[in-house]
C-alpha cells in the first residue's frame, strides 16, 4: 500500500468491481493496492493514489467516495474535468469507474 500522506488533487466516486486478482472475500477497504490507473481519452493511463473517505461503507459494486492524488499530477491537472467519469484499471485489468466530483487544489496558478 502506497502512503496517503500526500497531498490530494480530487475528491471522486470510485465503482469497481473484484479484481479477479483479490480472494472473494476480499472488501475495497481490505485491499493492499491503493492506486489504480485512470484512463484519459482511451490512449493515455495516469497512475493516482487512493484514499477511501468513508471506511466503513464500501463494497465493491457500489461507488463510495475517495481522495486522489495523481503521480504526474502536472500531465493531467489541465486533462480532468469535474463532473466527468473516466475508466479505471488495475494493471491492465479493466476494473471500473471514476466519477471526479470537486478539485481539491486551485488550478490559476499552475
Amino acid at each position: 500500500m502506497l502512503t496517503t500522506n500526500r497531498e490530494f488533487h480530487y475528491v471522486g466516486e470510485l465503482n469497481i468491481s473484484l479484481s479477479k486478482m483479490l480472494k472473494s472475500n476480499l472488501n475495497p477497504k481490505d485491499d493492499e493496492v491503493n492506486w489504480l490507473f485512470l484512463v484519459l481519452n482511451e490512449s493515455y493511463r495516469y497512475s493516482f493514489v487512493y484514499k477511501i473517505m468513508e471506511n466503513q461503507s464500501v463494497s465493491y459494486n457500489s461507488p463510495f467516495k475517495i481522495l486522489l492524488a495523481f503521480t504526474f499530477y502536472d500531465f493531467v491537472k489541465n486533462e480532468i474535468q469535474i463532473d466527468q467519469e473516466y475508466s479505471v484499471q488495475r494493471g491492465e485489468e479493466s476494473v471500473g469507474k471514476v466519477k471526479i466530483l470537486k478539485r481539491l487544489i486551485s488550478n490559476e496558478n499552475d
